[in-house]
């Protein structure tokens, strides 16, 4: 059971990162090594994802060869797409400085990448969540609303930045409130 929320948030992580596979022209001028190498990639989540328990070595191979590939094939369209998840594995490895490492190469190699916002918001979700640094979590959580401030994820920002200084028991209580004042509302609305 242990093994079970990493799991999840590997599988969440990974399987949200799918999409159209590559179609850039490493693959059409390396003679089919990028096919190989990502046909290698399916291969090792399918065997990674078909386990009940969180395979901690499939993972870290699974890791490896995300960034071998982004490493030998740096203009390939699915490139970002594999750092990316293996952002998501290497926080489910418990490896969140390398998961922000992950994520700040994306930020400097692919500015231009369709999923850049989601990147720059889970940057600044580990480092609140898995590091505790705060003023860093702030600081990169006021530049995912300054760079992106009509994504969705500009106003889960905001509210982050609002909880940032609360312990876990004060969030609680604010969340009990906010259901409180809710409820009532819900109530006079219905009378």
């Amino acid at each position: 059971m242990k093994y079970a929320i990493p799991t999840l948030a590997l599988l969440l992580f990974v399987a949200c990162g799918t999409g159209p596979e590559s179609t850039s022209t490493d693959q059409e001028k390396d003679g089919g090594k990028a096919a190989e190498m990502v046909g290698r990639i399916h291969t090792m989540e399918d065997t990674l994802f078909a386990k009940n328990t969180f395979d901690i070595r499939g993972a870290s191979a699974l890791l490896d060869v995300y960034r071998s590939f982004a490493k030998e094939f740096p203009t390939d369209t699915m490139a970002p797409e594999y750092l990316f998840r293996g952002a998501g594995v290497a926080k489910a490895l418990g490896r969140p400085n390398e998961t922000l490492t992950l994520y700040d190469r994306i930020i400097k190699d692919y500015p231009a990448w369709r999923r850049i916002p989601d990147t720059y918001y889970l940057k600044a979700f580990t480092l609140d969540n898995d590091l505790r640094q705060k003023g860093e979590a702030q600081k990169a959580y006021e530049e995912v609303i300054s760079r992106f401030p009509d994504h969705r994820f500009a106003r889960d920002a905001r509210a982050m930045i609002d909880n940032l200084g609360l312990t876990d028991e004060e969030l609680i209580q604010k969340f009990e409130r906010m259901n409180a004042d809710s409820a009532k509302a819900s109530a006079t609305a219905h009378q």
